[in-house]
């Protein structure tokens, strides 16, 4: 029961630091080639050998423009977004790092994985 309290505090901390961060650029790219275009919805987070479900939708919009938005609970950060060696980054305050997964991709927030799948 610790571990999943704990857990679902640490999926609030990521939230928290996300959705209150500002993140946006003027700079736009050309990425329509990119494989990670397109709508990402967060299946499922874990920390060690625990799984848990979300109560609550978390998006991910990546824009072929490099432009992106990461939306939860009616919630909107704007950012940016450029592919890495082994998956993608946002920029701005928030700065998370996303990595292919080979099934979809994944971002750790101090110890917590975030799941997405692409919709």
């Amino acid at each position: 029961m610790k571990k999943a309290a704990a857990l679902i505090l640490c999926l609030l901390i990521i939230l928290s630091c996300a959705l209150l961060s500002a993140c946006g650029s003027d700079k736009k790219k050309d990425l329509s080639g990119s494989k990670y275009v397109g709508i990402w919805k967060a299946a499922y987070m874990s920390l060690k050998d625990e799984q848990g479900e979300f109560e609550h939708d978390i998006f991910l919009v990546l824009n072929p423009d490099g432009t992106a938005e990461f939306t939860s609970d009616d919630e909107v950060s704007k950012c940016t977004w450029e592919e890495t060696g082994n998956g993608f980054k946002l920029k701005g305050d928030a700065k998370m790092s996303f990595t292919d997964d080979g099934e979809g991709i994944q971002s750790t927030v101090l110890g917590v994985v975030l799941h997405f799948d692409k919709q």
